[in-house]
């Protein structure tokens, strides 16, 4: 038999309980595969317990067994088919056929002496045409991913344009709010100083009367609280601009169009950015903590970096109900950086941390998330050479450490 198969790795599970047709299709089949594991079961309740321990490469089934249909079963399976399946029975009618297939076998022969002498045949084109599936279905979800991710590219060029509008927008209104308090900030100190040269000369000038009721005015208006207050409040006011000021250039950083070519940067300056942009995500559930080690420039690119570290922050405020703690630390291991978010959110059941990388996977509620962030964060990281490990526990929460090499091409 011409094949490109690995007839060494088939397996091909016979469900048939006629004695003399199960020994001809072995003896049909062993010809071809020699050194093939066959196995035949009389039953579905066998043919059930034996694909619970291990699927076969392919199965071949009689349509009716002592104990039901196996078109039923087929039929009746949930999702999609493991293996490839060959339908069989003692007489043709066209109609058994088309339900068959429908079922989803993939192949459909009546029992003959010629059709047990050929049944290699028909199991090498059944197979071939079971591959022929799988590799549609591997392009098909390749190509869905790649559109997921064309999708969420332009939405981030989209959020990118919109945040660059935005803080564009807020530079200007905010760097004369800024101008402003500074310039009212001087004013009060000459009105202090006034205030206290006119104390001075009332104290020297006026009568007791006068100085007694100007100093009774003093005392109720309070006007040296207020002057100090005054003093506080514009302090206070400053830092506000200036925080204001910060998260619009973090927004004009982070919405910078990507360089074709990976810069040197300061990855801590890169975290404390995207901390600025996501804080609002952050501060009604959690407190942050913040460990950013000594390491040194690395060659990467800024906003695809910003992104992963966004994408964990974001996923790590999601995970936590209320009064949490999100930490993220920076720090060197042999020659690579490390990055970790860590929370002490619900965690990850056991089960789902082999899919958290799958491109739409996502626990979250309807409408909350597209399965997409984590899938995007470990291909970037893997473009930039490194890796994007996962430690979880349910109800203690998870850790994600990103692994970048120091030395890179």
């Amino acid at each position: 038999m011409n094949s490109d198969m690995n007839i060494n790795a088939l397996y091909i599970l016979i469900a048939e309980d006629e004695i003399s047709h199960a020994t001809a299709i072995r003896r049909g089949l062993e010809q071809s595969y020699p050194d093939a594991r066959i196995e035949v079961v009389a039953s579905l309740l066998e043919y059930r317990e034996s694909i619970a321990v291990v699927k076969p490469t392919i199965a071949i089934m009689d349509l009716n067994l002592p104990d039901g249909r196996s078109l039923d079963l087929l039929a009746s399976s949930v999702g999609e088919a493991p293996f490839p399946v060959i339908m069989m029975t003692s007489y043709g009618n066209e109609q058994v056929a088309v339900d068959a297939i429908k079922a989803g076998a993939l192949d459909y022969i009546v029992k003959s002496p010629e059709a047990f002498t050929s049944i290699a045949v028909s199991v090498e084109r059944t197979l071939r045409e079971w591959k022929l599936i799988q590799e549609k279905k591997e392009m098909e979800r390749q190509l869905k991913e790649s559109q997921a991710r064309i999708i969420q590219q332009e939405k981030m060029a989209s959020i990118g344009q919109l945040a660059a509008g935005v803080a564009h927008e807020i530079n200007n209104p905010i760097g004369y709010i800024s101008s402003n308090i500074n310039t009212l900030l001087k004013y009060v100190d000459k009105l202090a100083q006034f205030i206290e040269s006119q104390a001075q000369a009332i104290e020297t000038c006026a009568d007791d009367a006068t100085r007694a009721s100007i100093e009774e005015l003093r005392r109720q208006i309070k006007l040296d609280y207020v002057i100090k207050d005054l003093r506080a409040l514009i302090a206070e006011s400053l830092e506000g601009a200036e925080r204001v000021s910060k998260i619009v250039q973090d927004l004009k950083s982070f919405s910078r169009s990507e360089a074709n070519e990976a810069v040197r940067c300061d990855l801590n300056e890169c975290i404390r950015s995207t901390i600025n942009v996501v804080r609002n995500e952050i501060k009604y559930v959690a407190e942050l903590d913040l460990h950013l080690g000594d390491i040194p420039p690395l060659l990467c690119r800024p906003q695809q970096i910003s992104q992963v570290v966004m994408n964990l922050l974001v996923n790590a405020a999601h995970s936590i109900s209320a009064n949490g703690v999100i930490s993220v630390a920076t720090s060197v291991a042999a020659d690579a950086v490390e990055i970790s978010v860590s929370d002490t959110g619900c965690g990850i059941p056991p089960e789902n941390l082999e899919k958290i990388f799958d491109p739409f996977f996502t626990t979250k509620e309807p409408g909350k998330g597209t399965g997409l962030g984590l899938a995007i964060s470990c291909d970037i990281v893997r473009k930039h050479g490194g890796e994007l490990l996962v430690r979880s526990e349910v109800g203690q929460g998870t850790t994600f450490t990103v692994r970048l090499p120091v030395k890179q091409e």
